[in-house]
């Protein structure tokens, strides 16, 4: 068995096609399908059942899955840690990040980093909070940036900030006048929810239990992004992190805090439990809290506080 039959068994389980596969690893297709082939010979076993223009694993292939990415992952720390000489030279990081995080918060102190370490190597993935955490548990990534709590007996986590949730809101609405807005007045506004399979939609839902208040949901939106587009047209308000304020240039959206209480949620940093966090990921960690830290320092979108 060799690593890069692990490597290019794990492509192909993840893009359930051998051609797939193969342009991920830049590799020809033949030669990755011989591989493969060495693979199940030297185990014994056939991982993969062909079908007409895919792969599908067969129950020896999913269970070595997990076992393969543990090893690829545990190879990967290991290049990282030597290349990075004890720390202080260039190395290897991969980043997770869930989607209401990833895009308003991470691009700065990335780039901080890459200006101070340009040798280097990140790569970044968003997912849900709970893929990543898997991918964490399978040492497929280093560290992910997510929001608490985190329920998971593999994972270790170190929260390094908070923010509040603002009421985002079309420029024009009656809310847009004033200072912040209260608790009671959200109970009658058509609402734009985020979908529960982030977990920021389930944090809001929680609130607003918790504070006993049923908005007025009139639809329900997958991603950030699309929220507030929906903001923009005036089909209703939202809550939503005020990084995701700090982003917006558009000045077609007006934000405000929650009267008396507002909803924040905790930003922390995750990681396998038993694995040493990477040196890159300490100064990555250290850069994002700076970042939470002092938003003062860089331009927002109209905000009334």
């Amino acid at each position: 068995m060799e690593l890069h039959q692990l490597r290019y068994f794990v492509a192909a389980a993840e893009a359930g096609s051998i051609s797939r596969a193969a342009q991920r690893c830049g590799v020809a297709q033949p030669s990755l399908s011989q591989q493969i082939r060495r693979l199940e010979e030297s185990l014994g076993v056939r991982l993969f059942d062909r079908l007409g223009r895919g792969v599908a694993l067969t129950d020896e292939g999913r269970a070595l899955v997990p076992r393969a990415r543990r090893i690829l992952g545990e190879v990967r720390e290991a290049e990282m840690l030597v290349r990075s000489e004890d720390g202080e030279g260039a190395g290897r990081l991969s980043v997770g990040a869930i989607p209401t995080i990833a895009p308003y918060l991470l691009p700065g102190p990335l780039a901080r980093l890459l200006a101070d370490h340009p040798g280097c190597d990140v790569s970044v993935r968003e997912d849900y909070t709970e893929r990543l955490l898997e991918r964490l548990a399978d040492t497929e990534i280093d560290v992910a940036i997510v929001s608490t709590p985190v329920e998971h007996d593999l994972i270790e986590t170190e929260v390094i900030g908070d923010e509040a949730l603002l009421v985002v809101t079309p420029v024009g609405h009656p809310f847009a006048a004033g200072n912040g807005v209260s608790l009671a007045a959200l109970r009658s506004e058509p609402t734009i929810a985020l979908h529960e399979m982030h977990c920021l939609g389930r944090q809001i839902s929680g609130f607003c239990a918790v504070k006993r208040i049923a908005p007025k949901v009139v639809c329900h939106a997958a991603q950030l992004s699309t929220l507030l587009e929906f903001v923009r047209l005036g089909m209703g308000v939202s809550l939503v992190p005020e990084m995701a304020s700090r982003a917006d240039a558009s000045r077609e959206r007006v934000y405000l805090p929650v009267l008396r209480g507002g909803p924040r949620r905790e930003i922390a940093l995750a990681w396998r439990s038993g694995r040493t966090k990477p040196a890159m990921a300490r100064r990555l960690a250290a850069f994002v809290r700076q970042e939470l830290e002092t938003p003062a320092t860089r331009p927002r979108t109209t905000v009334n506080i």
